[in-house]
């Protein structure tokens, strides 16, 4: 119970962080998806428990504060979710290689439903190539340049939330 609450909560403030700072930091029109990479690092860890849970309360909390439809991010993430969790069981040990592919996948997951909703459900005529060249890419550039401080704070997270207790 304690280790499901902390994960909201850690969850939580991965959304509120995102939501009013780090889309303040740009580059070109890209930014950073800070939950996107609290997922991965919180699913690349073998003592957290791998549930789709986490995705769909995470696609929740963020798509409640964008301006695209909720179920987007639900469906990106539990792509994530699901190569996550695929990953998990096939690998004998995670590395830090399969935590940036998972970056890469639920980045190109997140954008490109993103970018396929507003082009053929909203009717916005936005050409594919300068938005991988000016949001895919800066916010891909972002993602990796964030991920390795996240990973490490989900680490110590992880440590102190899931440590096995000393045998009597």
């Amino acid at each position: 119970m304690k280790s499901a609450l902390s994960g909201v909560v850690v969850l939580a403030l991965a959304v509120a962080l995102q939501s009013a700072i780090i889309r303040q930091i740009t580059l070109l029109q890209g930014s950073a998806d800070l939950v996107l990479l609290t997922l991965a690092a919180w699913y690349m860890h073998e003592e957290a428990p791998g549930s789709w849970v986490w995705a769909v309360i995470a696609g929740l909390m963020v798509g409640t504060l964008s301006a695209l439809p909720w179920w987007l991010y639900v469906v990106g993430y539990g792509g994530l979710a699901a190569v996550a969790l695929f990953l998990r069981r096939r690998l004998w040990q995670t590395s830090y290689f399969a935590y940036f592919f998972l970056i890469l996948v639920g980045c190109a997951l997140t954008l490109g439903l993103s970018w396929a909703y507003l082009r053929f459900v909203a009717g916005a005529g936005i050409p594919l190539a300068p938005t991988l060249n000016r949001v895919f890419f800066p916010s891909l550039l972002l993602d990796v340049l964030f991920a390795l401080p996240v990973y490490s704070l989900m680490d110590e997270w992880a440590a102190w939330f899931f440590a096995e207790e000393p045998a009597l």
